[in-house]
């Protein structure tokens, strides 16, 4: 697509940023301050304070939440040895002073840098930190961190030779990358997405699942003190997996309307677990992933402490809203991935989110499946090329059964669906799917190719159908 050169594009962080970074630090350290409650007359809690706070500033800096992280931290450390320098020296200062100036000039830098930062497109040149150059010269990536991701916001990134700009706090930053690189012809910059992914906002929604069980078995431990140890430890954790048990299997009423009621009159092509897919037009499909009790979630097949049968309905188990969520939220996630990586695995299909519908996204239609008929000569070379792509992208991808791959018109594989796991989250995805899934017989790679899983199950694999050719 050629240069939009008579239209100007400004991509500026959000208003949503502004109050969340830098008045949320603001917030924060009001709050440390009253809970440390410095007096600068007494050494000892000036020591205790400043540690504090040196503490904060040091996590605050390693998490590295904005563009201005290094200036929001050195403004705290700069208080810290003004607040130093005046209780050796017996400066007399008024108690708010260093507390109020500092929160005041996080405030400024942070009104400063979302008034200053702006990247602007305008007659084939990106202007940006008073540089002007040619769209062509620029790659761009978007980045969400795990903090941004919450607030509905991350950053754009400009690279030009060894050298890159970084915008924070831009809404949906993988569409406003996906219009640079299709509007404007920016090139997309190779990513790669990091190991650990989102393995630790997994460990601390696990951390706060679990507490609530681990706090019922310390209860009844102390409740319990007049036994001996061992039949202490043995009624508190009875008690507590019988009580675990019939919480998790309190029922709840599904969301009230059916998500895909306004789309129902389109043409249904398939269905899945969690998943409806309908004709949106000749060149898209419409896929609508349905919440616990919509659409067909039978469990039976998983290990799930439920008492009687695991499908959901209008009513349904603590348990299965449970790993319902979970499922979907991962299924989310992959679909922004399929988005920030599309340039770079062209076996990933255009896939488009839409605007307040959370659990529905457009994907290409692909219309030729995977068979004997439109199967392509160079499926194993198109298939290693995939796994080399992935690689460098850092990625897994998996549940690649037979119908999971069509063809396209060029006869390129397209893979339709399938998660995409970091190679931190494969680790535990395997193991999780492992040991709750019994409908699965493990995982094996697609055609030799080690970064490409399919489940061993019922369902025709790959390999089969190159097998028969």
């Amino acid at each position: 697509m050629s240069v939009q050169s008579d239209i100007e594009e400004i991509f500026s962080p959000s208003l949503r940023w502004l109050f969340i970074n830098p008045f949320f630090l603001c917030i924060e350290l009001i709050f440390i301050y009253w809970i440390i409650n410095l007096e600068f007359a007494y050494p000892g809690n000036l020591f205790f304070g400043n540690l504090i706070l040196i503490g904060f500033a040091s996590i605050y800096f390693l998490l590295d939440f904005s563009p201005i992280t290094s200036i929001q931290t050195s403004l705290i450390f700069f208080t810290v040895l003004l607040q130093t320098v005046f209780s050796l020296y017996s400066i007399d200062i008024p108690y708010l002073l260093l507390p109020s100036l500092l929160i005041l000039s996080q405030i400024f830098f942070g009104f400063r840098y979302f008034m200053k930062s702006k990247i602007i497109i305008n007659d084939g040149l990106v202007l940006f930190e008073s540089k002007s150059l040619s769209c062509e010269d620029i790659s761009v990536e978007s980045r969400i961190r795990t903090i941004g991701a919450i607030f509905g916001f991350g950053e754009l990134i400009l690279h030009h030779n060894n050298e890159k700009f970084i915008l924070g706090g831009v809404e949906k930053p993988i569409e406003k990358r996906r219009i640079l690189i299709d509007n404007f012809q920016l090139k997309p910059h190779l990513q790669k997405a990091n190991w650990s992914g989102t393995i630790i906002l997994f460990l601390v929604c696990s951390a706060i699942l679990f507490s609530p069980i681990i706090l019922i078995c310390l209860f009844f431990y102390s409740y319990f003190s007049d036994l001996n140890p061992l039949l202490r430890f043995s009624c508190s954790i009875l008690i507590t997996l019988l009580l675990t048990i019939m919480i998790l299997n309190i029922r709840l009423p599904r969301v009230r309307n059916n998500p895909a009621l306004d789309i129902m009159s389109l043409e249904l092509i398939n269905t899945g677990m969690w998943t409806q897919i309908f004709v949106w037009n000749e060149s898209l499909v419409v896929k609508q992933l349905f919440r616990c009790g919509w659409g067909h979630n039978n469990y039976n097949g998983h290990k799930a402490p439920i008492i009687g049968e695991k499908m959901c309905g209008k009513w349904n188990p603590i348990a299965l809203v449970i790993m319902h969520n979970l499922m979907l939220i991962y299924q989310m996630i992959g679909i922004h991935r399929r988005k920030i990586y599309e340039h770079h695995i062209e076996a990933i299909p255009r896939t488009y989110t839409i605007h307040d519908r959370n659990f529905r996204y457009l994907q290409e239609y692909v219309s030729k499946p995977l068979n004997l008929e439109n199967m392509p000569e160079d499926i194993n070379e198109q298939f290693s090329l995939l796994n080399e792509q992935l690689e460098r992208s850092g990625l897994f991808i998996d549940d690649i059964h037979a119908g999971n791959v069509r063809i396209n018109s060029d006869g390129k594989i397209r893979l339709v669906d399938g998660e995409l796991y970091t190679d931190g989250e494969v680790l535990i995805k395997n193991f999780l799917v492992n040991g709750i899934d019994d409908r699965l017989n493990g995982m094996e790679n697609v055609l030799g190719c080690e970064r490409i899983i399919r489940w061993v199950d019922h369902r025709l694999s790959v390999d089969d159908v190159v097998k028969q050719r």
